[in-house]
This record gives C-alpha cells, structure tokens and sequence, in this order.
C-alpha cells in the first residue's frame, strides 16, 4: 500500500488513500476508524447516505460516498468520484456483505440471489474497477476483501452466505494472480464470530446461540471489530508487501474445533 518494503504496520499511511465500502457496518465502520487513526485518507461508502459516527479524536476528516456494489454504473461512479478527489486510489476494503438465515431447503431464489450479488458479484465488480484504475495510473496497490471463517466450516442455516464467502476466497486469489504483474496485491481477512454486526442479529433471533459459540472458541471469546481492523491493517501495510493470495483467519481457533452445529 505504497509503505517501503519491511515497513513496520505502526509506521501508518500518511497520506495514502483508502476506499472502504460496507462502511456503515460495525465491521466496515471499525476498519475506517483504524485506517483513518493511521493516518490514512479513506473514503467510507455503503447504501445510506452518510457514515454511522464521526472518525476518532486526531484521525483525517472523513469522507463518504453513497453507491450500491450490486451497480456496476454506481461503482464506477464512486471510484470516479475518489479519484476526482485525490487523483488515486491506493488501496481498496471490501467489506460490503449480507447474510440471511434459513435451512438450505428453505432458501428462497431472492434471497439466494441478494447475498451473491452483494458479497460476491458486488466484491468482483468493485475490485476490478478499482485494480483498473489502479494499473491505468501504474502505481502498486492493495485490497483486502471480508471473507468468512463459515467459507470452510458450515454451519446449518447460512448455506447461501458461505457458498458466497467461499467464492470470494477464490476470487481473491484469481485476482492475486493476474493483479501481481502490476504490483497489485490481493488478499483476505476471514473474521470468525464477532460480536457485532451480522453474528449480533443472529444472536438476536437465537437466544442461546451466542454462548453456544462462545463456548467453541478455543481462545474463549467471541472476536470484536478492532481485532478484524488490526489485522486489515497489517495486510494493506508494507509488513505485508510480500503476502498476495492469502487468507488470514481471524476467528479464534473456532474452525479448529469445528463449532457446535
């Protein structure tokens, strides 16, 4: 993310510039304030109008733009708008995503069809439009897209959200290959349960669930927003420069125990 090869991920992003989308959730939102609080000029972006908070004490003004990711007309419009603002955009956070519960057998055609074209297609479209302009203005760059713990460990009920997460993973790894040529690096940050956004409404509409969960994490505890943002952070920064094509898991050994289905 243009940091000197070796660059410590306390050394920030002055100056860089960062678009965010899925930025009105508690994930997105999380990853805004850590990139911002490193210095970095990010561009928050998701269906509503305007952000869900002020940025942190001391971090750049904020920035937002409105755009829906399934709307290749309004990606192209939201990257032309960035780049309109500050000439490049350097790096790219893909957080947009949707998840609706319901037995595999139970999965209406629409719901089926929302949950791929916001957390799959809506990743493709935003980051080839922004790995284009990225290599038009020939410079290196860095996405990192939100996967899923749920892209290798099913769990019953999310059928359609893990199919999705488990294409992104592959599409990340596409784009890895084809992008490094231009020293674009791709790669993803696959939180396990947070407690907030998604998992916080399934909690809501399954009592029980949570502690269920909590009591599969090998760690203890279910994951918070800043613990994803940390480790965004580390992947856009020059620690990373040589990592492409990965996925780091973030979920505090829950895969490892397979969690209660």
């Amino acid at each position: 993310m243009g940091a000197e090869p070796g660059a410590s991920v306390r050394d920030g992003f002055p100056g860089q510039v960062v678009l965010v989308t899925g930025a009105g959730g508690d994930l997105g939102s999380a990853i805004v304030d850590e990139l911002r609080d490193a210095g970095a000029i990010v561009v928050g972006s998701d269906l509503r109008d305007g952000p869900p908070s002020r940025p942190p004490s001391g971090a750049p003004a904020g920035e937002w733009v409105a755009c829906d990711v399934r709307s290749r007309p309004q990606v192209d419009a939201l990257v032309s708008e960035v780049v309109g603002r500050h000439g490049r955009i350097d790096a790219l956070v893909v957080a947009a995503g949707v998840a609706r519960w319901a037995p595999a057998l139970e999965v209406s055609g629409d719901v089926w069809d929302e949950i791929l074209a916001v957390n799959l297609t809506g990743a493709f479209i935003t980051a080839q439009v922004v790995a284009q302009t990225m290599r038009r203005g020939g410079r290196p760059g860095s996405i990192v897209m939100i996967g899923s713990w749920l892209s290798e460990s099913p769990l019953r009920g999310l059928s359609a959200y893990s199919a999705s997460k488990a294409g992104l993973e592959m599409l990340a790894r596409c784009l890895a290959l084809e992008l490094a040529p231009a020293g674009i690096r791709v790669n993803v940050v696959a939180p396990g349960v947070i407690d907030a956004g998604i998992s916080a409404r399934v909690f809501a509409a399954m009592p029980g669930r949570r502690e269920a969960l909590r009591a599969a994490v090998p760690l203890g505890a279910l994951g918070s927003p800043t613990q994803v943002a940390g480790c965004v952070r580390m992947l856009l920064s020059g620690a990373a420069d040589y990592v492409t094509g990965a996925t780091l898991v973030v979920d505090g050994g829950i895969r490892l125990a397979h969690g209660p289905d």
